[in-house]
């Protein structure tokens, strides 16, 4: 269970055993944190590796620049999308699914549901990241789609099962920058799809979610085709 914190003019989320992430996100706010690494360096999104007393830390910084009324409204219908996350993430791992990389803590500045600022303390996972095995035998590729389906299974989709999102930790397959949509079939379709773009790995399921998808993509290749494009 997530419990909810004031810390100056931010909303913070943790587990019920989160006061550690508290001080971590305090030293944040006042600039005394160690960056190892940085992995992402752009306007509106910051991706750290940080060295805290507690371990290394993914630490990520959102402030979303663009689509702002877009955003606003659907914040207004449809929630909080990284606090979905968050509490989804706790949920599956709670019901023992650790493939998944943790989610620590989510402190977002907001007025009203809409946020302005979204700061991150994520799992870091040592390991090797898929896209740097050349050769991804068919061993690796089974436990790549028993992760998805065991995610499936629990609750939760991938969004983008590409070879940066996976992380090879002492053998096991893990999963990293999930989605917190809700797991539709035609989102379990487009994982599964995605599965066998990037990897080879058959897709056998051939469900409502798999036509729905299909169908879509033929559609909008009509549309654009009336509008004189090439189909995609």
């Amino acid at each position: 269970m997530s419990i909810k914190h004031q810390v100056n003019d931010y909303v913070v989320f943790t587990k019920a055993d989160g006061e550690k992430y508290i001080s971590v996100f305090n030293d944040f706010l006042s600039y005394d944190i160690k960056v190892l690494k940085v992995f992402r360096n752009i306007e509106d999104t910051k991706v750290l590796l940080i060295d805290t007393q507690y371990g290394k830390l993914i630490l990520k910084i959102f402030s979303p620049k663009l689509k702002k009324t877009e955003r606003f409204l659907k914040a207004m219908l449809k929630g909080d999308y990284y606090e979905k996350l968050f509490q989804q993430t706790e949920r599956i791992r709670q019901e023992g699914l650790d493939s998944v990389n943790d989610f620590y803590l989510l402190a977002e500045r907001k007025t009203l549901r809409f946020v302005h600022t979204y700061i991150m303390l994520i799992e870091y996972i040592e390991g090797t990241e898929l896209s740097d095995i050349p050769d991804i035998d068919d061993g690796l590729k089974a436990k790549i789609a028993a992760s998805i389906t065991e995610l499936h299974q629990h609750g939760m989709v991938s969004g983008d099962p590409h070879k940066g999102n996976f992380i090879i930790q002492d053998g096991n397959v893990r999963i990293i920058d999930l989605s917190g949509k809700r797991p539709s079939a035609s989102r379990r379709a487009k994982d599964r799809i995605d599965l066998e773009r990037h990897y080879g790995i058959a897709n056998d399921t051939r469900d409502f979610g798999y036509y729905l998808l299909v169908y879509k993509k033929k559609f909008r290749n009509f549309i654009r085709k009336l509008k004189g494009k090439e189909a995609r």
